[in-house]
């Protein structure tokens, strides 16, 4: 695995405190502008599918699927807020996919995302109009464009940059300038190992961007549990990650391991720069809970059957208690945007509890 797990910080001092966001003047106008941009987009691809609108990104569902997510006993005292402030078992639902607007065969270089969905979580949520919503959602990603800019006005500029990928580069330096556009194009081609993704199971997802822990800030990682057999070989067909996954499902139950880092300073840990890696050596990660998913067949018509149900939900970091606030220009454009894409796919209301009734 990569990077060290550790509770040994349970007998060390609590993480700083003294962490803060940055908001830019005018960053809501462009969070808004891009929205319509992403919506613009869903109906463009929607024309070319003959379907209905997809999300803006991460169109491909692989999966949905029941599970449990157990947070663990015994977890640091800085650590217990939240979910996460005492032993409990959530109900959950994953949605496994693939990263880009519209769906391409699974061998197309991309990123893969992971969608967790806790059900019965109490508290305020922050959401204009799901105040009383019951479920808290984490995001995460293999790899991401979000890993290699440095803020959302990057990140806007690659995306729209990226329509040419010939005049790519040329582009996006009119905005971010020379060397900073370099930067990126460099940072983002270190990363296509995407390709090479032969198991949804054994990926690293990572939140990317931070969130609030209580009064701390913290990224997520959510990765295979020590032991998870590796993928074996298998021609590259349109939908194998799927039937990789099948075929574990259908031999026993998949435990993931979901761990925290928290922020240590602006320089190694920052909020706001998304580029900039939150290292183990100086952000161990923590151990707070475990997903399992339940042994099944996933051509079972129930189960098809709720994987398109959860395939009509919304799934945002902003399905969240104050507890849990996102942080950064990342994840407040977020909010703008997948809230105008949910609303654009007309989205099924958040659960009360599972199991889904269709």
């Amino acid at each position: 695995m990569n990077g060290q797990t550790t509770n040994s910080l349970k007998k060390t001092s609590a993480p700083s405190t003294a962490w803060s966001e940055s908001v830019e003047p005018g960053e809501q106008k462009l969070f808004q502008d891009f929205a319509r941009e992403i919506a613009a987009q869903q109906r463009e691809v929607a024309q070319q599918t003959s379907g209905p609108p997809l999300r803006g990104f991460h169109a491909k569902l692989h999966v949905g699927l029941m599970a449990e997510f157990r947070v663990l006993g015994d977890l640091p005292l800085y650590a217990r807020f939240g979910v996460f402030s005492q032993p409990q078992v959530f109900p959950a639902l994953v949605r496994f996919s693939n990263g880009e607007p519209a769906p391409h065969p699974d061998k197309h270089p991309e990123p893969r995302g992971i969608a967790i969905k806790l059900v019965g979580v109490p508290g305020r949520k922050l959401l204009e109009g799901q105040e009383d919503a019951v479920t808290q959602d984490f995001l995460a990603t293999s790899h991401s464009v979000t890993s290699t800019v440095r803020n959302a006005r990057q990140f806007i500029a690659f995306i729209r940059a990226a329509r040419n990928r010939y005049t790519l580069l040329f582009t996006l330096a009119r905005t971010v300038g020379f060397l900073e556009s370099l930067r990126i194009v460099l940072a983002f081609a270190r990363t296509v190992p995407f390709s090479r993704v032969r198991s949804l199971v054994t990926e690293q997802f990572s939140s990317t961007a931070p969130l609030q822990l209580g009064p701390y800030a913290v990224k997520f990682t959510v990765r295979p549990q020590e032991g998870t057999a590796a993928a074996t070989r298998r021609p590259r067909t349109d939908n194998f990650l799927r039937d990789e996954l099948a075929d574990r499902l259908r031999k026993g139950d998949l435990i993931l391991d979901f761990l925290l880092q928290f922020y240590v300073n602006d320089t190694r840990t920052p909020i706001e720069d998304t580029s900039i890696r939150w290292k183990p050596a100086y952000a161990p990660f923590v151990k707070v809970a475990q997903v399992r998913i339940p042994c099944c067949e996933l051509d079972d018509p129930d189960a098809r059957a709720l994987s398109a149900a959860v395939d009509q939900l919304s799934f945002s970091p902003w399905h969240a208690t104050e507890e849990h606030r996102p942080l950064g220009s990342v994840m407040r454009a977020r909010r703008v945007a997948y809230q105008t894409s949910s609303a654009l796919r007309g989205h099924s209301p958040e659960p009360t509890r599972l199991p889904l009734s269709g």
